[in-house]
């Protein structure tokens, strides 16, 4: 039993290590890699072409930073490993603070479950250090420890918010206290914790960026797959994990206010978006009342918990290809061809890290500085005219493109309804030479923008490529 701590941590870091999946990887180690080398935080974004000029309230800056510096320590494949730690870490600290409540037992099956819950969702991202913090903020018993917690938190991801909540709820005094000193506490803590959510770069900026940020994903102006709700059929363990938390609380012999209070909060927030279920399964041991079970039962249920995370890993090292045009945009980086790249958002960050400051993208996955581009170009799929203004408005010469279902659209010859690939919709063969492609994703270059440049040559070349 004494071991179990370290076997644990074992157990769930091989489990868990494997590929890159995040999108914002790329970016977030573009912005760490701007801020290193200006030593200062990028005041408006200094990378993609149709993101705003606005003041860019960057609250995951000091994430970043650090992402960067162990890029340059570990690389990619190194970062696929602390991927593996990162979630280790959450769930044997979560596993460590269970046990002080409530039985060893039954603290590690509630760690197993939501170790399985939490990794279809869980990568190298900031919320996955968010989610390390929430089991340190429940973790906690002193005001001054959550202060500095919440300090540190608010410059790694807005996640933060939820501190004060954190430490109203959570502030547990001794039952033989009277109850004015434990409202008082708990008000005071819940307050401290708000004020060090102002020490940040931003101050109150920072506050109220996610919450204009929410607002502006929720009204249906665009689709991002993070913020769509969770739906059972997709997430049965998440569903099953909140109906497990009603059960034991049900069954309890006593209510503790304060944990019905924090896992309702947090199953709220996990149903709501997809992006928050890490700090739901992260919360999700430290908060269930489980009766004790018996151990020959909590052993066997664990061990095939973490092990169908361990079968159902990807457990290629670095970023997984399929999700990435790495072939593709090495093949563009070898034709010496220069201009401004037209990307399916998805792809920004990895093109911003690929290519800046020698060559802009358009776009890229922060929703938050393309609130006037997003319509623009939603508005632009639709209409082959404005397709064409916008192609020119931000003088693209290069297109690293997502594959796309076929098109309905009107044939311009005969005026009847046909299926085109979309492919050629949007990029056809008498203006764009298709010049490379790999799993992900397609390359073209304009044929009118490099002239004397055999573009058929550069396409023969990256078929031959290994």
């Amino acid at each position: 039993m004494r071991f179990l701590p370290a076997a644990l941590f074992l157990a769930l870091g091989l489990a868990a290590f494997g590929a890159i999946r995040s999108y914002d990887l790329f970016w977030q180690l573009a912005t760490g890699r701007w801020i290193v080398e200006h030593r200062a935080l990028p005041q408006t974004d200094p990378f993609a072409l149709a993101s705003e000029k606005s003041e860019w309230i960057d609250g995951e800056w000091l994430y970043e930073t650090a992402l960067y510096a162990a890029h340059e320590a570990v690389g990619l494949r190194g970062l696929s490993v602390l991927r593996g730690l990162l979630a280790a870490l959450i769930f044997t600290i979560a596993f460590l603070a269970a046990r002080r409540e409530s039985d060893t037992t039954a603290a590690l099956l509630a760690t197993a479950i939501a170790f399985a819950g939490a990794m279809p969702v869980l990568d190298l991202r900031p919320s996955g250090v968010a989610a390390l913090l929430v089991v340190l903020a429940l973790a906690l018993r002193s005001i001054a420890g959550r202060v500095l917690l919440t300090a540190f938190w608010i410059n790694v991801h807005p996640s933060a918010l939820l501190s004060p909540v954190i430490a109203f709820f959570g502030a547990r005094t001794s039952e033989t206290d009277s109850p004015e000193p434990r409202v008082a506490a708990r008000i005071t803590g819940a307050a401290l914790c708000a004020l060090a959510l102002l020490v940040n770069p931003y101050g109150w900026k920072a506050i109220l960026a996610p919450i204009q940020l929410t607002a502006f994903v929720s009204g249906g102006a665009f689709v991002n797959a993070e913020w769509l709700p969770s739906l059972p059929a997709r997430f049965p363990i998440l569903y099953g994990a909140i109906a497990l938390a009603i059960a034991a609380i049900a069954i309890a012999p006593k209510r503790d206010w304060w944990r019905i209070a924090l896992l309702a909060m947090f199953a709220v927030l996990a149903v709501r978006h997809i992006r928050n279920q890490p700090l739901f399964f992260a919360a999700f041991p430290l908060l269930i009342p489980l009766p004790r079970v018996r151990p020959a039962l909590a052993y066997a249920a664990s061990a095939i918990a973490i092990a169908m995370v361990a079968l159902s890993a990807d457990r290629r090292l670095g970023v997984a290809p399929e999700r990435f045009p790495i072939e593709a945009v090495a093949h563009l980086q070898a034709s010496g061809l220069k201009g401004n790249i037209y990307n399916a958002d998805q792809f920004g960050g990895f093109l911003i890290w690929s290519f800046y400051p020698e060559r802009r993208t358009l776009t890229d996955g922060r929703n938050e500085l393309y609130r006037a581009f997003i319509p623009e170009w939603q508005a632009a799929r639709e209409d082959q005219r404005r397709w064409d203004a916008l192609l020119r408005k931000y003088r693209i010469d290069l297109a690293v493109e997502e594959y796309r279902a076929p098109l309905n659209v009107i044939d311009a010859r005969t005026g009847k309804p046909t299926t085109m690939d979309a492919s050629l919709a949007y990029w056809p063969r008498s203006l764009w030479a298709l010049i490379a492609a790999d799993d992900a994703a397609m390359v073209f270059a304009r044929r009118a923008a490099f002239p004397g440049i055999e573009l058929r040559e550069i396409a023969r070349d990256a078929k031959r490529a290994p």
